[in-house]
């Protein structure tokens, strides 16, 4: 039976160390999905009926998305003991006669996607118990889109942050322009509002759009609900024809890849070559997995892909490697820790979207490494990674800044480190990968 981990404080504050271990075997049974959680059940939301989501993500996130999805008129309830089944009776176009307040928690996509459905309703506030984190990430750019569109939408300070009110209700469609340069968010929200709104509207992408293998999540499964966007191949145009209505449908949620990709670093920076790790329902046509894959390969890490199936093998020698990160954004971290362990420079790129999360994951993250002892320099739009294959000292105490990115990339590092590492806050985890310092247990790593 997996041992349950006390983190040393309570709450989310909480402070694990992270000893040097050079073996790690397993199987863990990675998390589900957030990207296609989060879309399933809101297309679930809206359709007329009754749908399921099977597998879906258990986390923070998760029942940020529920109380949404709630509010937004949704009945949820779980088909087995095992919560592996969703039912989600869905209302179609949502509706409410009184001001509705939905709490986000730290979730800044569901965030974003909810504001723009929303708009619909008369009227909605946005409020987080995340002021320091999700409070400070900005929507200026999705609420003048809104606004174009016919809602009225109050936030606070220039930049649209947290707490937000919108009233909505009665929209036009025709043309609207949106940027994508800070998050692809915000494109995703229009494209799950527009078939709802009653007349055709055209969606623009000015200046540039990061992410974009999440707009394609996002058209993947617009698509398994019943609705037809048509767009171009740069993802610069979207057109969404009036009358269209989300179908119900039973979805299933795969694998997630950047869980995926902190325990394949993990295993890949580990010096034992008996040190393998196997994870499933991983779907290997993912646009993020492809390039996640294709890093670890490049950096000399021995990836076997079979149909879902993910398995690697350590104890090789790295090599540092040059990566446009924007492919697969919220990998980087963690490969960014792998890399303090390869041989030569490793570069990575077009992650000027990092300084958007749930911290700044460029300047933070390369604080607390250099803390650690790695070699790593930021840039506005890059980290720069002088990789030390025999390791680092580490001995000291970093901190995860409420971020689960940063904590998992920091734990990677503990692995390598000749003293390992003290992590604070880490309770924050569970905003993703609730048992992720479990499943290194099982793995090996005396977590304590």
């Amino acid at each position: 039976m997996q041992e349950k981990i006390h983190h040393e404080a309570v709450g989310q504050e909480g402070r694990l160390y992270i000893p040097p271990t050079g073996l790690l075997r397993g199987e863990p049974a990675l998390p589900s999905s957030k990207y296609y959680t989060l879309r399933y059940l809101l297309a679930a939301t809206l359709a007329k009926g009754e749908s399921s989501v099977a597998f879906p993500a258990n986390s923070d996130d998760s029942e940020a998305l529920f109380r949404s999805c709630r509010a937004l008129g949704a009945e949820l309830t779980w088909d087995d003991t095992r919560q592996e089944v969703l039912r989600v009776k869905g209302a179609g176009r949502p509706y409410s006669a009184e001001p509705i307040t939905i709490n986000v928690g730290n979730a800044g996509a569901v965030l974003r996607l909810v504001l723009g459905i929303s708009a619909l309703l008369p009227e909605v506030t946005f409020v987080t118990d995340h002021p320091q984190s999700l409070g400070r990430r900005p929507n200026r750019e999705l609420l003048e889109a809104l606004s174009a569109l016919g809602a009225d939408c109050a936030a606070t300070g220039e930049e649209g942050y947290l707490p937000i009110t919108i009233r909505g209700g009665k929209l036009h469609g025709g043309r609207v322009t949106i940027s994508g340069a800070r998050s692809s968010q915000y494109l995703s929200a229009l494209l799950f509002l527009a078939p709802l709104i009653g007349e055709p509207l055209e969606i623009t992408v000015v200046d540039d759009l990061k992410s974009q293998a999440l707009i394609h999540i996002t058209l993947h499964v617009l698509r398994e609900a019943g609705i037809v966007v048509e767009h171009d191949a740069a993802l610069r145009h979207f057109s969404i024809a009036a009358g269209q209505h989300y179908q119900t449908s039973e979805y299933s949620v795969p694998g997630d890849y950047p869980s995926a990709a902190a325990l394949l670093s993990a295993c890949a920076v580990t010096t034992d070559p008996a040190s393998q790790i196997t994870l499933t329902r991983l779907r290997p046509d993912e646009e993020i997995g492809v390039e996640l894959m294709g890093a670890l390969r490049a950096m000399g890490a021995d990836v076997v892909v079979e149909g879902e199936m993910v398995r690697l093998r350590g104890g090789r020698r790295l090599r540092g490697i040059e990566m446009n990160g924007d492919g697969a954004i919220d990998c980087i971290p963690v490969l960014v820790a792998a890399a303090c362990f390869a041989e030569g420079e490793s570069v990575f790129y077009n992650i000027e979207g990092l300084h958007y999360k749930e911290s700044d994951r460029i300047n933070d993250l390369c604080m607390e490494l250099r803390r650690a002892g790695c070699i790593v320099t930021p840039r506005d739009d890059a980290i720069i990674v002088r990789g030390q294959p025999q390791g680092v000292e580490g001995g000291v105490v970093v901190d995860g800044h409420s971020d689960h990115r940063l904590l998992m990339a920091l734990a990677i590092v503990g692995l390598r480190s000749n003293r390992g590492l003290t992590l604070v806050g880490t309770g924050h985890i569970a905003k993703s990968y609730p048992h992720f310092f479990e499943d290194l247990q099982q793995l090996g790593v005396e977590v304590r």
